[in-house]
């Protein structure tokens, strides 16, 4: 086989691959409508088949995705930043609860909120400076937080490996290593905790099945998130973090109470970023 000239690097090579950078060499058969139909339906099915099977692991074993992935053992899942981004795609797009993206209303009169006295008192001060009506406020305010939502909800995942990374501190875990596990566990938020169960409740309202009632609905959606959030954080203590006994206990209650503490703290921060970003 005569010698080749890779068209990326220069480097002089036989055969089909070049052996500096690893270019192929295109023929005329590369080029064809099977080829490229091969390689679309290829690239599906192989990607499919790690995103069902990391969604399995996160689900039945917490933390083991993880766990497997700072350990080397990756070409059978997707990687936890592209898994996440993905998950945060899903959410946007079809946004079942606004866990992550609370509207002006929410935000102003929501007795939960910390914030909600300053922040109804700052965006009153606002619309009276600009003489316009809250409802004509709220309209690009719901715009520009839903942008910025998308944008910010990476800084929970980052908060979250911190405080991971101070309830471990005795680990010999990386702070990058606790920040991988905090990905998994807001991937499994976002798909499990929140999608599901909302496409679930959804489900069972349209059948009848649940009674219209926003305060019972509330209940429901909250403790069967706590459930789930403690289930993690106990699986997490065994296959992330080879905790188990009364310390894996403590521990998942910390990480809960930690997990609690940065939603609240994203909310407000969401809302002053979106306050002052117009």
């Amino acid at each position: 086989m005569k010698d080749q000239t890779c068209i990326s690097c220069g480097n002089k090579f036989s055969g089909k691959f070049c052996n500096a950078c690893g270019e192929k060499i295109i023929t005329k058969e590369d080029r064809k409508l099977k080829h490229l139909l091969a390689e679309f339906i290829n690239a599906i099915t192989f990607a499919d088949s790690k995103f069902w099977r990391t969604l399995k692991i996160i689900l039945t074993k917490p933390g083991k995705f993880s766990s497997d992935y700072i350990a080397g053992k990756r070409n059978s899942y997707m990687k936890p930043i592209a898994l996440f981004f993905l998950a945060n795609l899903v959410y946007f797009l079809f946004p079942l609860f606004s866990t992550f993206n609370n509207s002006l209303k929410s935000q102003i009169t929501d007795e939960n909120f910390v914030h909600s006295r300053l922040a109804n008192q700052m965006v009153m001060d606002k619309i009276k400076e600009r003489e316009i009506s809250l409802e004509e406020y709220a309209i690009t305010y719901n715009i520009k937080t839903s942008e910025l939502s998308k944008l910010l909800l990476i800084t929970m995942a980052v908060f979250i490996g911190l405080f991971f990374s101070l309830i471990h501190i005795k680990s010999d875990l990386s702070l990058a290593d606790h920040f991988v596990v905090s990905l998994e566990l807001m991937t499994f938020v976002i798909l499990f905790a929140v999608q599901l169960q909302g496409g679930i409740l959804l489900l069972l309202h349209s059948l009848g099945l649940l009674i219209s009632s926003n305060g019972l609905n509330e209940v429901i959606i909250s403790s069967t998130v706590s459930l789930m959030l403690l289930y993690f954080f106990l699986r997490m203590q065994a296959n992330f973090y080879g905790v188990s006994g009364w310390k894996a206990i403590l521990n998942s209650l910390l990480c809960f109470v930690s997990f609690v503490f940065v939603l609240f703290a994203y909310r407000a921060f969401l809302f002053y970023v979106t306050f002052w970003s117009f």
